[in-house]
């Protein structure tokens, strides 16, 4: 099931509808890499539906283990400037890294279930080029630093040292001890819950923030999760109809709700039009036929950048297997033996690795939060 299909997915509610539900339950991103991330756009096209709708309140449900540093503030800032009256943070599970941030929204209210866990740490990054470089890098991650300090400095009322102090130790709080320490305003008690993630998310935060604790478990077939998943609930009235998009055909939709049919007609075309032109964006030259293969077959612009970084690999390998026969007759000249090139075409092989490396990760420089 692809991630289109839930962000079509959401409740047919009463009108005058007046709270909006966002759900971040995944890893956030700026782009999608692996189909299940949050990813800014999502995001924005969720509040702004949101707004679309009359929402004049906001309950941004949580349950994500971090991701992005500066898709997280895109993200937030979101929020902020949309003009709820009223936003209401709940952390259902994990709020780590980088989704804690929406817990310092101002005005928010934070609430968290009984059972969850919530991680504040410093920024990360990976970096490559020389010492000047890397220097410039670490004076950028400090100044993060400091930003997020204040953040939760404002939001926990405590001092500066404290939070320095946590984020130093990437500090794990229970759900109460969130709500005692400020982050969190209230602990619902009632029906505790789990923090779950998926496989993928566990290596990864793993990776980045050392051990975990044990009460975050890994839930498996969590694969596949709604990508800023978009509902309305109206608060005044109790009678809602639920309408799941798989219960009925394409006649009985376009009789019951045409505005709702071409809506997802809309999107369809949307989407299809932002696939093309992903792929036209991944594309190099001397690979524009591959491109237009794969805009004909429905190729998604993650699969065609995996493509072309394999036919990338495929082009280095041929071009090194045909100077290995270039420079062979060498190895019969007196001091022009083939070997004595080895280290040219290692550095050019090296060369052409990095390259296909800098084309796949889009940057040499993606902080992590």
């Amino acid at each position: 099931m692809n991630r289109e299909f839930y962000r079509l997915q959401f409740r047919m509610e009463a009108e005058q509808n007046e709270t909006a539900e966002i759900m971040i339950y995944s890893e956030i991103a700026s782009e999608q890499w692996w189909g299940d991330e949050t990813t800014c756009g999502d995001f924005d096209k969720a509040v702004k539906n949101a707004v679309k709708n009359g929402a004049k309140k906001l309950n941004l449900r949580i349950n994500c283990g971090g991701g992005e540093v500066y898709a997280a503030v895109a993200m937030r800032s979101m929020v902020i400037n949309a003009g709820f009256e009223e936003i209401r943070i709940m952390i259902e599970g994990l709020c780590a890294s980088a989704a804690t941030l929406f817990a310092t929204i101002p005005g928010a209210r934070v609430v968290i279930a009984a059972g969850s866990e919530f991680m504040i740490h410093n920024p990360k990054t990976s970096a490559w080029g020389n010492a000047q470089e890397i220097e410039k890098t670490v004076d950028h991650l400090h100044v993060m630093e400091g930003q997020f300090r204040e953040m939760y400095a404002a939001k926990t009322g405590k001092e500066i040292d404290q939070i320095k102090a946590w984020m130093d130790e990437t500090k794990w709080f229970t759900a109460r001890q969130a709500v005692e320490e400020g982050f969190c305003d209230e602990l619902l008690e009632a029906e505790p819950v789990a923090a779950c993630v998926t496989p993928r998310d566990m290596t990864a935060m793993t990776a980045m923030y050392g051990k975990i604790p044990e009460e975050i478990r890994i839930q498996e077939g969590r694969n596949e999760n709604p990508v800023a998943g978009f509902s309305t609930v109206n608060k005044n009235k109790e009678e809602t109809q639920n309408m799941e998009i798989k219960d009925i055909t394409r006649d009985q939709l376009l009789a019951e709700n045409p505005a709702l049919a071409e809506e997802i007609r809309n999107s369809a075309i949307q989407a299809e039009r932002e696939r093309m032109e992903e792929i036209d964006a991944l594309c190099v030259p001397g690979y524009e036929a591959m491109a237009e293969e794969a805009k004909k077959n429905g190729t998604t612009a993650i699969d065609f950048q995996k493509s072309i970084v394999k036919a990338m690999k495929e082009k280095g390998n041929i071009h090194m297997a045909q100077r290995v026969l270039e420079t062979a007759p060498a190895d019969n000249v007196a001091g022009g033996s083939a070997s004595d090139t080895r280290k040219n075409e290692d550095e050019e092989l090296k060369a052409f690795t990095d390259e296909i490396r800098g084309f796949v990760s889009g940057s040499n420089n993606n902080t992590m939060f």
